[in-house]
C-alpha cells in the first residue's frame, strides 16, 4: 500500500500485481462468489475468508478491489493486449479463489496504471469487522 507521511493510505503500488518468479498466475479472491445483500457485504466476507486462508494477514493489512470489466479492458487496451482469463480456482482455505490467468509479465507501465486507474479501490484489515 503507499501510504504518505502520515502513515494514510493514499493508493497501491503496481507491484503489487507482480508475479513472483514461478508464478504462473495471480491469486485473487472473487468477491462475487460470497453470500450478501450488497457489495460492500460481499467485500467484508471476501476479506473474511482472506484472514481465514493460510495468507498471513496482518493488523495493517490491505485488499486491492478491482473490477473485472475495467482490469480486463485496460489489459486489451495496452498495446501487447493481454487476454486475462479469470477462473474460479476454489483452494481448500479459500472457496473464492480465482486465478486471474494470462497476467502480464515485465509490464510495470500497465501494472503502475492499473494500480492508479483500474484496481485502484483499498480496503484496510483495521476497517472490517472480526
Amino acid at each position: 500500500m503507499r501510504k504518505d507521511e502520515d502513515d494514510n493510505v493514499i493508493g497501491i503500488y503496481g507491484a503489487a500485481f507482480r508475479l513472483r518468479e514461478n508464478e504462473e498466475y495471480l491469486s485473487a479472491t472473487w468477491a462475487e462468489f460470497f453470500q450478501g445483500a450488497t457489495h460492500d457485504d460481499r467485500i467484508v466476507a471476501t476479506v473474511r475468508a482472506i484472514r481465514a486462508s493460510n495468507l498471513d494477514v496482518r493488523p495493517k493489512s490491505g485488499f486491492a478491489v478491482g473490477r473485472v470489466d475495467g482490469i480486463k479492458r485496460a489489459c486489451l487496451d495496452d498495446p501487447k493486449k493481454h487476454k486475462i482469463r479469470f477462473i474460479h480456482e476454489a483452494e481448500p482455505d479459500n472457496p473464492g479463489h480465482a486465478a486471474l490467468r494470462g497476467w502480464p509479465k515485465d509490464n510495470d507501465d500497465l501494472l503502475n496504471m492499473l494500480a492508479e486507474e483500474v484496481w485502484c479501490d483499498a480496503v484496510l484489515n483495521v476497517d472490517i469487522p472480526a
